[in-house]
């Protein structure tokens, strides 16, 4: 039982690396078997159908994110320093993602862009809570913000991004806009002393733009 659960983690890492590559609507099943020299009712022993391929994956990519912060929080003292490589974490995820994703999600997959928002609200409220608090405790943080009110702003920051009528795809890129939007966050919450340590470490673009 254990060797097919492997299984099946290690068939849906490999999808949603396609879907990552080259979207979600142009990659049929038929498409798919072949990218991973599988035969298609391989596939359909894993999942129902690619509604349920694309939901799995969308939980895999969050699970997989949501690791990579806990570690992140866990190795770093410093509240900037956390904050900067999970923005590296994210640029990093991003950066690997086709343009279209998204919006070939939220129309032909509602059910599975509605999981990812939700799923990336909480896991933003969460951290961003709790980095909010470290911060103001390390005094790189303003000790008059509010956590509950930066945490609810920066998530609508972060919706903003996937917005494509607000940033299409033509004209933007995830990892420009993620960008200036983390820069935006970070010096509203700086305080005096953050922001002698932000310019500091802002002499390298931690994004690679």
């Amino acid at each position: 039982m254990q060797n097919m659960e492997n299984k099946k983690v290690d068939f849906l890492s490999r999808a949603l690396e396609v879907y990552m590559r080259f979207g979600i609507k142009s990659v049929t099943m038929d498409e798919l078997a072949r990218q991973l020299g599988i035969s298609k009712k391989t596939i359909y022993t894993f999942v129902k159908d690619k509604n349920d391929l694309v939901t799995q994956c969308v939980k895999l990519e969050q699970e997989i994110v949501n690791s990579g912060i806990q570690k992140i929080a866990n190795d770093e003292k410093n509240a900037i320093d956390e904050l900067f490589k999970v923005g590296e974490l994210v640029a990093q995820r991003l950066r690997s993602v086709h343009p279209s994703i998204f919006f070939d999600m939220q129309r032909y997959h509602p059910e599975a862009y509605e999981i990812m928002n939700e799923s990336r609200r909480e896991l933003i409220r969460v951290n961003i809570t709790a980095n909010l608090k470290k911060g103001k405790e390390q005094g790189y943080y303003r000790d008059d913000i509010n956590e509950d009110i930066i945490s609810k702003m920066y998530i609508a920051l972060i919706d903003v991004l996937f917005n494509g009528d607000v940033f299409p795809i033509s004209e933007y890129s995830f990892i420009e806009v993620y960008s200036e939007s983390f820069n935006y966050h970070m010096r509203g919450i700086a305080s005096s002393n953050g922001l002698k340590y932000l310019e500091k470490i802002m002499k390298n673009k931690i994004f690679n733009i």
